[in-house]
């Protein structure tokens, strides 16, 4: 029985041919997989796609037997999509390169400077107080509550829960200043307790300070061990304050100037 486009059984053959092609193809495809044609790749994987697909689009889709117009209708596309990657290609590879921009090195502050900047921070003010329970409220209240007791919003998908900072007992790192902000600021593997090592050390004190201030009782005084594994060192000092205001330049400007006295 013949179908309306005049195309009957008389294509079985062409489509089982056309079908068991596409499964060598494909046999070819995982076969060539496992070899390496190095630059070559994409190439041999794009060719017998491209030989699968027109199979594909001249039997079993009938383009073969199509109209006349259909077909160049078609095949009119892949051609205006093969310009559009050729204009696309000449753009890209024939762009001039981007002006050198200079490699930015970062400077390691000199050993010891960190943990005396610290210094300026460790002991409590009110001022602190009042600055850490801003950043308490805004960073950690989610979890340990406005009040720091654990019980905020999220508590309860927690485990272990939160801690309550109006506990003294039960310290996982110890309640003592130091050992507060190496909590901060390393959090606790293993938990739900996050490192806050993005805030500013002025502001990880800040925190600590307010979590202190929280306990029933002051807290445990620091020692040479616990000062230490943050970086603060018996003897250092902490950097004098500049008494004129650093010079700050755009960074532009002087991307700019590094590039021109490059050039010279």
């Amino acid at each position: 029985m013949a179908s309306k486009n005049g195309h009957g059984p008389q294509h079985t053959k062409a489509y089982v041919a056309v079908w068991v092609t596409l499964l060598v193809l494909t046999f070819v495809t995982v076969e060539i997989s496992y070899h390496d044609y190095g630059t070559w790749n994409i190439a041999v994987a794009m060719l017998i796609a491209t030989i699968k697909g027109v199979l594909v689009c001249l039997f079993f889709m009938h383009l073969k037997y199509d109209n006349k117009i259909n077909q160049v209708i078609f095949i009119s596309g892949f051609v205006f999509l093969a310009i559009f990657v050729a204009l696309t290609s000449s753009d890209e590879f024939n762009r001039p390169p981007p002006p050198a921009v200079a490699r930015v090195h970062p400077v390691k502050a000199p050993e010891g400077m960190q943990g005396a900047k610290m210094k300026e921070f460790l002991p409590s003010t009110p001022a602190q107080v009042a600055k850490g329970r801003d950043l308490f409220q805004q960073n950690c209240a989610t979890c340990h509550g406005v009040t720091g007791t654990g019980d905020g919003p999220a508590a309860g998908a927690l485990n272990p829960k939160p801690r309550n900072f109006t506990n003294p007992e039960g310290w996982k790192n110890g309640r003592a200043p130091s050992q507060i902000f190496k909590t901060v600021t390393e959090g606790i593997p293993n938990t739900p307790m996050a490192s806050f090592d993005t805030l500013s050390i002025e502001d990880r004190w800040a925190i600590t300070h307010f979590v202190s201030s929280l306990g029933p009782q002051p807290p445990p005084p620091d020692t040479p061990q616990s000062l230490a594994a943050i970086g603060i060192v018996e003897g250092e000092t902490a950097p004098a304050k500049a008494s004129q205001p650093m010079a700050i330049l755009p960074i532009m400007f002087a991307m700019e100037r590094m590039l021109a006295e490059k050039g010279k």
